[in-house]
């Protein structure tokens, strides 16, 4: 369905007006819905990180030892 040919400027500018609020409203929702879940994403990968980080460092400091360990031992 096209909008009538013979409109005033100023009706054709309201609309165009209306398009434009409109297509700015939904623009604004849709990032506002991404930058939520990346939010939220993003909370739990932190949450996530600060609890492996810290496992993995000590993990690693553990099988340091171990290694340096079992050097002890086989060279005896």
């Amino acid at each position: 369905m096209r909008p009538p040919r013979n409109i005033a400027p100023a009706a054709a500018r309201r609309r165009e007006l209306l398009v434009d609020v409109t297509l700015g409203l939904v623009l604004a929702v849709a990032a506002i819905i991404v930058a939520a879940g990346v939010g939220v994403v993003g909370f739990f990968a932190l949450l996530a990180a600060l609890a492996l980080v810290p496992w993995y460092l000590l993990d690693g400091r553990h099988r340091r030892a171990r290694r340096r360990r079992l050097d002890g031992v086989r060279r005896r």
